[in-house]
């Protein structure tokens, strides 16, 4: 019975860092700028304080949410992205992924093509405070 549990928590601990992504990544900061909100759908617009999300500049998003009809507190995302660069380069990205919420904040994940190759992002959105914050890995 020991060798039994001995590895079903080898497998667990495990199991439990499968998913944790680290490398080389940069931040982007946005503001909520605009709520839409539609019968089965919420379109969220935001942009970056300042010209510093990694080599996109400035940068503006819209996200539009959909609820998962079967998981509660979750769903899909899809949107756009423009940034412009501080060398003046316009960037674009077609942007999708998964939610889900714990009260006011949702925790984003998305796999994104963007002008320069693909991204994997995570971070969070308060929609009370209207904070989006993302970390934003280049995949290779």
């Amino acid at each position: 019975m020991k060798k039994y549990f001995f590895a079903l928590a080898f497998v667990l601990s495990i199991g439990a860092h499968a998913f944790e992504v680290s490398g080389n990544h940069f931040e982007g900061k946005f503001k909520i700028d605009s709520v839409t909100v539609g019968e089965n759908e919420v379109t969220v617009n935001a942009s970056s304080a300042a010209a510093d999300v990694g080599q996109y500049g400035k940068v503006y998003v819209s996200y539009t949410f959909t609820q998962n009809p079967y998981i509660p507190n979750s769903g899909t995302w899809k949107g756009h992205g423009r940034g412009m660069s501080p060398d003046g380069q316009l960037q674009a990205g077609i942007l999708m992924g998964v939610w889900t919420r714990d009260g006011s904040v949702f925790n984003m994940k998305s796999v994104d093509s963007v002008t320069d190759g693909i991204n994997y992002v995570q971070g969070t959105m308060d929609v009370l405070t209207g904070d989006i914050d993302l970390d934003i890995y280049p995949v290779k």
